[in-house]
């Protein structure tokens, strides 16, 4: 308790040390530190508190709200309008634009723009629009465009993905290309492999399916466990341990 109190008198110091270099650009204020206690109670403080750019360092003791943050982003929930770029360490943090660097959010990450990176939480990452990198979590990663690497229990991309899954369950709902590692593993359309105890490539696949129960629509390559299925035309096309096609 003390600690933090003399952290947050040192924040208090720094802000109004540093009001006398803010300046004002395209309407959005400059600071090096910002220090949010509990926004909108928050400094240096103007209105609307969302004005502020931070190049440097943000605590957020509680909340805090800004429009862009470059640098260090630490405490306990972060709000970013805009774009963030660099380090995010809080219990969550929610981007309303691109974000670029590295995330952990101890309940989950949120960036609504295009995003590149690392993102670590124990509960969930959520990218709606599309990442590139690297996304661990505890529960889930959800995604748009997915490009990366991604584990958790739930993995699931809604536009065209590349790269590695690694979860229980794996979705993507358009194309995939790369590998699938987990117990389900489900795409519109697969290029790669996937590895599970269920593995089905709903309208397509291309490449290797290994698994207890495989299944696609038309498809290119190997299937191998105890029960194959090839669904590309009148009849479905079933076999048990390898089944081939090209």
């Amino acid at each position: 308790m003390k600690k933090l109190m003399l952290l947050s008198a040192l924040a208090v110091v720094a802000s109004g040390a540093f009001a006398k270099v803010v300046i004002k650009e395209d309407r959005h204020y400059v600071t090096p530190i910002e220090w949010g206690l509990a926004s909108p109670l928050q400094l240096p403080c103007t209105v609307p508190y969302s004005a502020w750019r931070v190049w440097g360092l943000r605590f957020d003791a509680v909340l805090a709200r800004s429009y862009d943050v470059y640098g260090l982003d630490a405490g306990l929930v972060g709000l970013t309008y805009d774009e963030f770029a660099g380090i995010q360490a809080t219990a969550f943090n929610w981007v309303g634009g691109s974000a670029y660097g590295i995330q952990f959010g101890a309940a989950g990450n949120v960036t609504q723009g295009e995003s590149a990176g690392v993102q670590l939480a124990i509960g969930a990452n959520y990218a709606p629009e599309q990442y590139d990198g690297i996304q661990l979590a505890g529960l889930f990663n959800m995604n748009g465009v997915f490009r990366g690497v991604q584990a958790a229990l739930v993995n699931s991309n809604s536009g065209v993905s590349s790269g590695l899954q690694l979860g229980l369950w794996n979705t993507a709902d358009n194309e995939f290309t790369g590998g699938s590692i987990g117990f389900v593993n489900y795409s519109e359309n697969m290029v790669g492999a996937q590895f599970g105890f269920i593995n089905y490539a709903v309208q397509a696949g291309t490449g290797l399916q290994v698994g207890v129960f495989n299944a696609a629509g038309a498809y290119k390559g190997v299937q191998i466990g105890l029960l194959n299925v090839i669904n590309d035309g009148e009849r479905p096309y079933i076999c048990p341990l390898v089944n081939a096609r090209f």
